[in-house]
């Protein structure tokens, strides 16, 4: 299957014979991090290039396998393509004035007709559910472009550029397919993979984090709980649109228990609003160690001073 950068890649997912279900999680195909160096933001030139045709490669893989019941986890990926490489490796052709084939991601901004001829028929039998942490529409000051592209690469300048192709494309598709789903809660999740999904695949949104959590059986411990820990790579404002630290907090808090964050990077000590008393306390890596790489390489012992603190706190 391809990666971001259409490179052949290994991913692996999980396959569920017995009731022809697969989950495909989008970070494990097209992930940021497969495309990062200890953390550093990508060039602009390969966030504007970076596309989901693995995501519709692992699809064609397990429907071959027998998969008609999809979970597709969203987030983390370094593209913001609206799904379009997902849907050319689904078989869609999208063209421009002249007819002509619009292959390059980076020539969104060209696409004005959508051939689905060539579509998989297998994707009429599939029943898609969309795990996503996040509510942002596809496009505008809340979409994909303007909130996740500058942490993919984008620079102030690609950002609108970005957006208003995203936008386009998206009108395109939503003419041919008949359907109106841009601006629904998600449909920005992975770069726009939520809109391509539920506008394509005819994909059902909930939230990633309420499948997990029923999948663990959170309710049922977090009863035997004293204190909750959760987490994520860097808290900021996204970590309060919906995603599992979030989820995870108000749960413990509805519930009584006290909930503290571990993570990379803390970015919630400027915001305003209440947002940032969902936890008791946020223990952040580069509060102990300020350089990101050497967090990213060596993170153990600064863990393990955080999991001392947190011991301290607990008695």
């Amino acid at each position: 299957m391809r990666g971001s950068d259409g490179r052949h890649i290994t991913a692996e997912y999980s396959l569920h014979q017995a009731d022809h279900r697969a989950v495909i999680e989008t970070a494990r195909i097209c992930g940021l991090d497969m495309v990062t160096v200890d953390g550093a933001t990508p060039p602009v030139e390969d966030a504007r290039r970076a596309g989901s045709w693995g995501v519709g490669d692992v699809l064609v893989d397990a429907m071959d396998r027998g998969a008609r019941r999809i979970i597709l986890t969203l987030g983390g990926s370094a593209t913001t393509d609206a799904g379009t490489g997902m849907a050319s490796a689904l078989g869609v052709v999208f063209r421009d004035d002249a007819g002509t084939p619009v292959g390059g991601i980076a020539d969104m901004a060209r696409i004005t007709a959508v051939d689905l001829g060539g579509l998989d028929p297998r994707i009429a039998d599939l029943d898609v559910v969309l795990a996503s942490d996040v509510t942002n529409p596809l496009y505008g000051p809340d979409g994909a472009a303007a909130v996740y592209g500058p942490q993919k690469g984008l620079t102030p300048d690609a950002v609108p550029e970005v957006d208003a192709a995203v936008r386009s494309v998206a009108a395109v598709v939503e003419r041919a397919l008949g359907c109106e789903v841009a601006e629904l809660p998600g449909a920005g999740a992975a770069g726009g993979l939520g809109f391509m999904a539920m506008a394509l695949l005819g994909a059902r949104m909930r939230p990633g984090v309420d499948l997990v959590l029923e999948a663990t059986g959170f309710a049922d411990l977090l009863v035997q709980a004293d204190l909750v820990i959760t987490g994520e790579g860097r808290i900021d404002a996204q970590t309060l649109s919906g995603k599992a630290p979030a989820g995870v907090a108000e749960r413990a808090r509805a519930a009584g228990v006290p909930v503290v964050a571990v993570c990379g990077q803390n970015l919630l000590a400027g915001l305003n609003g209440s947002g940032a008393d969902l936890f008791d306390r946020v223990y952040a890596l580069t509060d102990i160690e300020p350089d990101v790489a050497s967090c990213i390489r060596s993170p153990g012992p600064v863990l393990t001073r955080i999991g001392q603190e947190i011991g301290v706190l607990i008695g």
